[in-house]
C-alpha cells in the first residue's frame, strides 16, 4: 500500500529535519559518527558536507574497505561537484611506503608500527565502518594526522567485522545519548542516527520491514505482518519465500526461482536466458558475446551486479562453494566442454582454475594488490588496482576472422571499474587452490558486505549455529528490487534468531572504553552494555519494554514476551502475552513507541483490525472471546510512564 500525499509530505519534512541536524553535527564535530540503514539518505547527506566550501576547500580524503564502497564515496564527492578529494580502499591507503608497513598485503594483515601519521585531508571520511577490525581501526587512525573532521559512517547492524572486536559498535554506544529513543532527530555529541527512509518504496516494503526484525532496535507493532508472506496469505513484489528441506530441494528450488526471477524465456535455451541475465549479447548464431563497456556497446561488467545468491557459508551441501558448482555446470557446461577440448576452430581460452573458469563467467577476485599496467587494457597512467571483493565479469576478446589468434588469458572486467578489462593468467591459479579468482554467482554474507545487488537469493539452513541477528539483516539489505528467501523450517524459526540471544555482536566480550559486562542470556553471555535486559534476566528490544517486564514481574504477573499468535496459519507476535489460567483469560499486550510516524501508525490501525477480526478485542470494551487486548503507548514527548504501565497491570490482576 503507499503511503497518501499527507503522509508522505510528513515523512519528507521529517526527513529534512533529521538531514539538517545530522548535517550541522557533522560538520561541527572534530570526531562522529553517522549511522542509518540504507535508504535514509546519508550518501546524500556526505554529499551536501563536501559542497561546503570550508570542507573541500581544505582537502576531503575518503575511505572505504571494499573497492565497491570505494567507488561509492567517490561518486559522493563527484556528487558534491568538488575535485580537491583523494579516494583509496583502506588497504590500499595503508600499504607500505617509505619503508613503513601498516597493512602487509602478502599476509593482508594491519598493525601499528610506532611511527608518527602524515599529515591528510582535514576532514577524513571513512564509510562502511562496520567492517573494521580494532587492527583496521588503529593502524588507520596512527596513519593520520592534522585532520580537523574524523566522520565513520556506516549501519552498526550489519555484520561486525571478520577479525577482533568491534570497534563501530563500541563507538555508536559511547556516543549514543541515554535517551536515544525517544529523541528527534537522533544526534547528540559527535552522534548522528538517520532513520526515516527517502529511497523509493523503502519505509514501506515487505523486505526492508523483515530486515528491521533482525536490527536489534524497537519493533513496531504492526512489523510482524510480513510474516504473512511466509504464510502464504499475501504476495509482495519485494520478497518471496521458498521451503525446502533437503540439500536436493534446495537445488531443484533454486533453479525454479532463478528462471522466474531472471526472465528465462521458451524461445531461447536455458544456458542463453541464463547469459543474457549477466549481461550477454547474443549474435544471429545464437552465440554468447560478453562485452567491455566501450562506446555505445553495453557492459557485461555492470551487470555483474544484476542479481546474487547468498548463503551464510562456503561448505556445507547449502553452502557457497557447492551452490557455485551447480550453478557452472548446469548453465555453463557446453561452453566448458569446448573450453576443455578446443579445436581449431575454439573461440575462447581454457579453463583456469580449480573451479574451471572460463568466457563469460561471473568473478570475484580475492586480494587488495596494484596491478602492473600491462594486464590492464587500456593502459592506466600509473599501475592500477583491484580490491578484495570486487566482483566483474570474464570478457576479454573472442577468436574472430578480424582478430584471428587463440586468446589465453582470462580479461575480467570489474563492475567498479567498468570500461577497463584486467588480464589474469595462468600463473595467479595456485596449483594448491589459493586463487586470484573465484566464481562468485553464490557469495557468503560476509563477502556480500557493502556491496547491492538488484536481485538477491538468500539461502537459509535451519541451524541456528551458522545464523546470526546481523547476519540476517546483511543478507536482508543486499537487494535493490527484492529477495527471494529459500528457508528451512518454519516463521516462528525465523523470527526466533531476532532475539539478543543470537547477536553475533553483542557475543564479543570486548570494548574500547571500558573492561567488558557480560550477562547471561539463555546460553549465551552478551554484553551488558549492547542489550536491554529484564530483571528476570531476558533480552527485549527497547527501554520501554524492559520498564514493562520489569513492573510485571514485580508484581508477581507471569508472562511470554514475543510468544508466537497463530490463527489460521498466520503467525503474530504481541509484545508480552499474560494468560490466566484460573479465568481463561488471555491479554496481549502491545506497547507503542513511535505513533508519530505516519506508517507506523497505519500498520498498527492494521494489525488492530486484525485482533478484532479474530476475536481479541480491547480491554477498554471488556475484551472479547479470544482475548484481551492491552495496549500502551509512549508519552507524545518520548518516554513511558510508568504509572499508567502500574494502573494497566493492576487492571489486569
Amino acid at each position: 500500500m503507499l503511503p497518501a500525499a499527507g503522509e508522505e509530505r510528513d515523512k519528507e519534512e521529517r526527513a529534512r529535519q533529521e538531514k539538517s541536524t545530522a548535517l550541522a553535527e557533522t560538520a561541527a564535530s572534530r570526531f562522529s559518527v553517522l549511522i542509518g540503514p540504507a535508504g535514509t539518505g546519508k550518501t546524500t547527506l556526505l554529499s551536501v558536507l563536501c559542497q561546503r566550501k570550508e570542507i573541500h576547500g581544505e582537502g576531503i580524503l575518503l575511505l572505504a574497505p571494499t573497492g565497491k564502497a570505494r567507488v561509492r564515496m567517490e561518486a559522493v564527492a563527484k556528487q558534491a561537484g568538488t575535485s580537491n578529494y583523494e579516494a583509496y580502499t583502506l588497504a590500499q591507503f595503508l600499504c607500505p611506503y617509505d619503508g613503513i608497513k601498516r597493512y602487509d598485503p602478502a599476509t593482508r594483515r594491519y598493525g601499528l608500527t610506532g611511527e608518527p601519521g602524515d599529515k591528510v585531508a582535514r576532514t577524513v571520511i571513512v564509510d562502511e565502518c562496520s567492517m573494521l577490525t580494532e587492527e583496521m581501526m588503529a593502524a588507520l587512525i596512527e596513519a593520520i594526522s592534522g585532520v580537523h573532521r574524523l566522520i565513520f559512517v556506516g549501519d552498526s547492524r550489519q555484520l561486525p567485522p571478520i577479525g577482533a572486536g568491534r570497534p563501530f559498535v563500541d563507538i555508536i554506544a559511547h556516543l549514543t545519548p541515554p535517551d536515544v529513543e525517544t529523541r528527534f532527530p537522533r544526534v547528540g555529541t559527535g552522534f548522528a542516527e538517520l532513520t526515516v527512509p527517502r529511497r523509493q518504496g523503502a519505509g514501506e516494503r515487505d523486505d526492508l520491514q523483515l530486515a528491521a526484525w533482525f536490527g536489534g532496535t524497537a519493533s513496531t507493532p504492526g512489523d510482524d505482518q510480513v510474516f504473512e508472506i511466509l504464510a502464504g496469505r499475501r504476495a509482495s513484489d519485494h520478497i518471496r519465500f521458498v521451503q525446502w528441506e533437503t540439500p536436493d530441494k534446495l537445488e531443484q528450488a533454486l533453479q525454479r526461482v532463478i528462471a522466474e526471477n531472471l526472465d528465462f524465456t521458451s524461445d531461447k535455451e536455458e544456458w542463453q536466458s541464463f547469459a543474457l541475465s549477466l549481461g550477454a549479447q547474443l549474435d544471429e548464431r545464437g552465440s554468447a558475446w560478453f562485452n567491455v563497456e566501450y562506446g555505445n556497446r553495453p557492459s557485461s561488467g555492470k551487470q555483474a551486479e544484476a542479481w546474487q545468491i547468498l548463503s551464510p557459508v562456503r561448505q556445507k551441501p547449502w553452502g557457497v562453494d557447492p551452490l557455485n558448482r551447480m550453478i557452472h555446470v548446469r548453465y555453463k557446461g557446453h561452453q566448458i566442454d569446448k573450453a576443455r577440448n578446443p579445436d581449431r576452430f575454439s573461440s575462447i581460452p581454457k579453463p583456469m582454475g580449480d573451479a574451471q573458469i572460463i568466457y563469460g563467467d561471473k568473478v570475484i577476485n580475492n586480494r587488495n594488490w596494484s596491478v602492473w599496467k600491462k594486464r590492464i587494457y587500456p593502459e592506466p597512467d600509473k599501475n592500477g588496482y583491484l580490491a578484495n571483493g570486487e566482483i566483474g565479469m570474464v570478457v576479454g576478446h573472442r577468436r574472430t576472422k578480424a582478430r584471428n589468434w587463440h586468446p589465453k588469458d582470462l580479461e575480467i572486467e570489474f563492475s567498479t571499474q567498468v570500461g577497463k578489462t584486467f588480464k589474469f593468467w595462468k600463473s595467479d591459479f595456485d596449483p594448491e587452490g589459493d586463487a586470484s579468482l573465484e566464481l562468485a554467482y553464490a557469495l557468503t554474507v560476509h563477502k556480500a558486505q557493502g556491496s547491492e545487488f538488484d536481485v538477491v537469493f538468500l539461502v537459509l539452513p535451519r541451524s541456528p549455529l551458522m545464523l546470526t541477528r546481523e547476519l540476517l539483516y546483511t543478507a536482508l539489505t543486499r537487494q535493490k528490487k527484492r529477495v527471494v528467501v529459500l528457508h528451512q523450517g518454519s516463521a516462528t524459526d525465523l523470527q526466533k534468531l531476532s532475539s539478543e540471544q543470537f547477536s553475533a555482536a553483542a557475543s564479543r566480550l570486548t570494548n574500547l572504553f571500558g573492561p567488558p559486562r557480560p550477562v547471561k542470556v539463555g546460553n549465551s553471555f552478551l554484553e551488558e552494555r549492547l542489550i536491554h535486559i529484564t530483571s528476570r534476566g531476558e533480552a527485549v528490544r527497547s527501554k520501554s519494554e524492559v520498564i514493562i517486564a520489569n513492573l510485571l514481574h514485580a508484581k508477581n504477573v507471569a508472562y511470554h514476551y514475543e510468544h508466537p499468535l497463530e490463527i489460521d496459519g498466520v503467525a503474530k507476535y504481541p509484545d508480552f502475552t499474560i494468560e490466566d489460567d484460573d479465568t481463561g483469560i488471555t491479554c496481549y499486550w502491545e506497547h507503542c513507541g513511535m505513533l508519530r510516524d505516519p506508517a507506523y501508525r497505519r500498520r498498527w490501525k492494521e494489525k488492530q483490525g486484525w485482533y478484532r477480526a479474530h476475536g481479541i478485542l480491547p480491554q477498554s470494551e471488556g475484551g472479547g472471546p479470544k482475548g484481551t487486548l492491552i495496549v500502551s503507548e509512549d508519552q507524545p514527548d518520548g518516554g513511558i510512564d510508568s504509572a499508567k504501565i502500574a494502573m494497566l497491570i493492576r487492571s489486569i490482576c
